[in-house]
C-alpha cells in the first residue's frame, strides 16, 4: 500500500465527495459544546464524516463503523488512520441528533448551489420501518384490562396469605414479599401503559370529532340549500373510549404496530418527497399509521429555500378533500389518485379522450378528470420512477429496515440521517454524470 494515506483511494470516491461536503457545514455551534478540558476529542467532522459514509453505504451500527476503521480504506481515510470506538461515535450520533434536521437541509443548499437539485414536481410517499422494539412486546388495551383485575386478585391472595401462619407459608415454597412486590412494579407498568393509551384515544377522538362535526355541518347546508335529506349515511359519531385493540409496546411506547408487506409489525412511518432526479428533498418518520394526514406536513418539510414547488403527487393513501383545499392555497397543484391503480391499462388510457365532459364537480369528479389528462397521467406515472425507487434503495440496497434508535423524535432524526446519507450519495453520481 501507499505509504501517504490520501493516495489509498482515487480522486473521485465517494468518502472524498463526503469529507468535502462536511467542511463546507457551519461547525461552529458545534465547536462552541466542546469545553476544551479533558483528554483531547476527535474532530467532530471526522466523527461526522463516518457517520454520513456509514448512513451512504449501509453500515448504521457504531461498532461496525469502528470495526470499518481497521477494515475499510474509505473508513480509514475518513477516519485519518485514527480508530474511534464504537462509544464514542454512538455518543456524538445521540448528543448532536437535534442537529441532524439542520444539516439535512443545509445539504440540500449545498447541492443547489452545486446545481444538483431542482424544484418543480415533487412525489410524496411514505414507508414503514420497523421500530427497535419486537411487536411481542405489545400489549393490548383489553388484554391490560384482564391481567390487571388478574394481578389485584392475586396480591389479594398474597397479603391473606401473608397474614397465616409461617408453616403454610413453607408448604407454599414462597417468598411472599417478593412475589407481591413483583406484581405490584408490574400492576404500575400497566396502569402506566393505560395512560397512554386513554390519553391516544383523546387526542385521536378530538381530531375524528372535528372531522365529524365538518361533515354533519356540509350535510345540513346541503339539506337547507336542496330542501331534501342529502344521500348517504350519517356520518358517524366518534368514540372517545380506547378501543380493545389499542396498543402498547414496553420496549418503545411510541411506536405502534402497523400493517407491512411481511404483515404486521412494530414500526414508525417514515415519510420522504422526492423531486424528478431522485433527490429526498424532505424527510421525516412519525408513529401515525394513516398516510392521509401527512401530506400538508410533508410539503411543508420541504425547505422554501430550494425553490417553488408546482405540483405535489401522492398515491390514494394520501387523498382528502382537506388535502386538495390546502394544497391549492398554498399555489401548489396537487395530484393524487383517488383510488387504487388497476393493472394493464394500457389500451383502455389509450381509448379513453381528454376531452370528455365532466359532470362531476366534486373535488373527487375533479380529480378524477385530472388523473384522466394527458399532463396529469405524465406526471403521475413518474411517482413510480422516483419516490418508490428511492425507498427501494433505502431498504434494499443500503439495508436500512429498522431504526437503532427508540422514540419518536430520535427515529425522526435518525431518519433524517438515513435520507443524508441517501441524498450525498445520489449527489455524488449527479455530479459525476
Amino acid at each position: 500500500m501507499p505509504y501517504d494515506i490520501e493516495d489509498w483511494l482515487p480522486q473521485s470516491h465517494l468518502a472524498r465527495f463526503i469529507v468535502e461536503i462536511v467542511s463546507m457545514l457551519d461547525f461552529k455551534h458545534i465547536y462552541s459544546q466542546y469545553k476544551g478540558v479533558g483528554s483531547a476529542a476527535y474532530d467532530p467532522r471526522m466523527l461526522l464524516s463516518l457517520l454520513f459514509y456509514g448512513y451512504s453505504t449501509g453500515v448504521f451500527s457504531s461498532r461496525k463503523i469502528e470495526q470499518s476503521t481497521y477494515d475499510s480504506v474509505a473508513f480509514r481515510f475518513i477516519a485519518g488512520n485514527h480508530h474511534p470506538d464504537h462509544d464514542t461515535i454512538s455518543s456524538f450520533r445521540k448528543r448532536f441528533l437535534p442537529e441532524i434536521k439542520g444539516w439535512f437541509k443545509e445539504i440540500l443548499l449545498i447541492g443547489k448551489e452545486m446545481k444538483l437539485v431542482r424544484m418543480g414536481n415533487i412525489y410524496i410517499d411514505g414507508t414503514k420501518v420497523q421500530a427497535n422494539a419486537s411487536k411481542h412486546k405489545a400489549m393490548s388495551y383489553d388484554y391490560m384490562n384482564r391481567l390487571e383485575k388478574q394481578l389485584e386478585t392475586e396480591i389479594d391472595k398474597l397479603l391473606n396469605l401473608a397474614a397465616a401462619k409461617d408453616d403454610q407459608e413453607k408448604e407454599l415454597d414462597l417468598d411472599i414479599p417478593k412475589e407481591i412486590e413483583r406484581r405490584q412494579d408490574r400492576l404500575k407498568k400497566i396502569q402506566k401503559a393505560k395512560e397512554v393509551i386513554e390519553l391516544r384515544a383523546k387526542e385521536r377522538y378530538e381530531k375524528e370529532k372535528q372531522v365529524y362535526d365538518a361533515k354533519v355541518e356540509k350535510r345540513k347546508q346541503e339539506e337547507e340549500k336542496t330542501g331534501k335529506k342529502p344521500r348517504g349515511r350519517k356520518p358517524k359519531a366518534p368514540d372517545s373510549s380506547p378501543g380493545p385493540s389499542d396498543q402498547y409496546n414496553f420496549t418503545d411506547p411510541e411506536s405502534k404496530i402497523m400493517k407491512t408487506s411481511s404483515g404486521f409489525n412494530q414500526c414508525y412511518n417514515g415519510q420522504g418527497v422526492v423531486n424528478d432526479d431522485m433527490v429526498i428533498v424532505g424527510a421525516y418518520s412519525n408513529a401515525q399509521v394513516n398516510d392521509k394526514q401527512e401530506f400538508v406536513p410533508a410539503i411543508n418539510a420541504v425547505p422554501k429555500e430550494l425553490g417553488k414547488i408546482s405540483t405535489a403527487v401522492a398515491d390514494t393513501g394520501y387523498f382528502s378533500e382537506s388535502n386538495i383545499t390546502n394544497c391549492k392555497k398554498t399555489g401548489i397543484n396537487p395530484i393524487i389518485s383517488t383510488a387504487r391503480e388497476k393493472h394493464n391499462t394500457y389500451l383502455e388510457d389509450k381509448f379513453n379522450s381528454d376531452n370528455v365532459i365532466n359532470h362531476d364537480n366534486t373535488p373527487v369528479g375533479k380529480m378524477n378528470q385530472t388523473l384522466k389528462s394527458k399532463e396529469g397521467k405524465e406526471i403521475y406515472k413518474k411517482r413510480k420512477q422516483t419516490v418508490e425507487p428511492v425507498f427501494g434503495i433505502i431498504k434494499e440496497i443500503l439495508g436500512f429496515r429498522r431504526f437503532s434508535l427508540r422514540g419518536e423524535f430520535e427515529t425522526d432524526c435518525e431518519w433524517s440521517l438515513v435520507c443524508i446519507g441517501y441524498n450525498l450519495k445520489r449527489f455524488f453520481k449527479l455530479s459525476a454524470a
